[in-house]
């Protein structure tokens, strides 16, 4: 900044000039003027020339900080998508095939999740099911035939697993004319129909898992399948076939429909989707538990000594010797060891019966309670009232312990 400064000024600025001059000498060191002739500098300024020389010095800006630079964190590298091996199936050191409905579709599902979870388990699950299909309605897809074309062609399982039925509260075509649902006529040829597919099975020499159909929450419905599931239970008797009854796994303690029961880790889940027909991933896993039993059972038993078995009771001339062998197959068949030569079949009682909850409460379909108080005559009801309510010893009888009359009577 520029000042012009007129003798006006110059007048009015002296006595701050003096000022300022007589601070600074004052400030000075004593001796200063007379410095040593070897004197090398100036000497050091005092902290009060300091302060006074700051006054009459441009403020420079304070340097600004050096900006520090920030690594910033890489970010992790995003895993690598899952590849799923095109040959996992056929590596599999076991193949299973699952056929049927959609509840079929559920437990394949099941199936595929529980066998993916055991470690060290080689085996590979397909699912090819047919949702609406049935033994009723052939015209749709007919599955003694298919079956029968598949297990001719070269198949690509060792073992089978069928769930079917709940498409099947349909008329059936018998002998042209169309027998009603669950009648007798409808009874035979769908028993018949049945017996085509395990016989099926038995002549390709592949094991089949017969799952039997869950409890549904219209009661109309459950009766019905409950009935489908006796008669396919009573013609498998006759074959080879082993048939898994799921029906327990989904019901509540009065053995009813129930939406909701214990997963496989023991805890509450919903088993049941909304339509209360399918099941959820938790009743898929659960229905498909009980499949595993039996097919684990399959891997690990020896079907040479099975074969042995089974052709010992078709070579049996009595009935005492074809129970024996029946008897041998179901203990090879459980892991057991064989009977020893030489020992007579003793009929075996099982070493504990049915496993009952203790709070079951027995009722009938109507719900009501099948046992009750036996009713009383009158004459034991006045008695009993005047005992208990009144305290009025019973008429003693004669000859009785506890006739106490004297003297005594003939």
């Amino acid at each position: 900044m520029r000042m012009l400064l007129s003798g006006h000024g110059m007048v009015r600025l002296l006595p701050v000039l003096l000022m300022t001059l007589s601070l600074l000498w004052a400030t000075l060191p004593h001796g200063a003027a007379a410095m040593p002739a070897n004197a090398t500098g100036i000497a050091p300024a005092t902290p009060a020339q300091y302060a006074f020389l700051r006054l009459f010095q441009r403020s420079e800006p304070e340097p600004v900080p050096a900006q520090q630079s920030r690594t910033r964190p890489a970010r992790p590298a995003a895993p690598a998508p899952l590849r799923t091996d095109p040959d996992a199936e056929e590596a599999a050191s076991t193949r299973i095939a699952v056929f049927g409905d959609s509840l079929a579709t559920n437990l394949g599902q099941g199936l595929q999740a529980l066998m993916e979870e055991e470690e060290g388990a080689e085996i590979a699950v397909s699912v090819q099911a047919r949702g609406s299909s049935g033994l009723v309605r052939d015209d749709f897809f007919d599955w003694p035939a298919n079956l029968a074309r598949i297990l001719a062609d070269a198949p690509d399982f060792d073992i089978a697993v069928l769930q079917i039925g709940l498409n099947d509260r349909q008329a059936l075509r018998v002998d042209g004319a169309s027998a009603a649902p669950l009648s007798d006529p409808w009874r035979a040829e769908y028993g018949q129909r049945i017996d085509v597919i395990a016989q099926a099975f038995a002549d390709a020499g592949i094991p089949l898992i017969w799952v039997g159909l869950p409890p549904m929450q219209s009661s109309r419905l459950s009766t019905d399948l409950a009935m489908i599931n006796e008669i396919v239970r009573d013609r498998l008797r006759r074959s080879d076939v082993i048939h898994v009854d799921i029906w327990k796994g989904f019901v509540d303690e009065n053995d009813r429909y129930s939406a909701t029961g214990p997963d496989l880790s023991g805890q509450p889940a919903r088993l049941r989707t909304s339509d209360g027909i399918h099941l959820t991933k938790a009743g898929a896993g659960k229905a498909a538990h009980f499949v595993d039993i039996e097919i684990q059972r399959l891997i690990t038993r020896p079907r040479d000594e099975i074969a042995v078995a089974r052709a010992a009771i078709e070579a049996a001339d009595d009935a005492t010797a074809r129970i024996a062998a029946i008897d041998m197959l179901i203990r090879r068949s459980l892991g057991e060891l064989p009977l020893a030569p030489g020992l007579l079949y003793t009929a075996r009682r099982d070493p504990v019966g049915p496993v009952m909850p203790l709070t079951r409460i027995d009722v009938s379909a109507q719900g009501i309670l099948l046992s009750g108080n036996p009713p009383l005559d009158p004459a034991t009801r006045i008695i009993t009232e005047r005992v208990l309510e009144e305290g009025v010893s019973p008429p003693p009888v004669a000859g009785r312990a506890d006739d106490f009359r004297w003297p005594r009577s003939p």
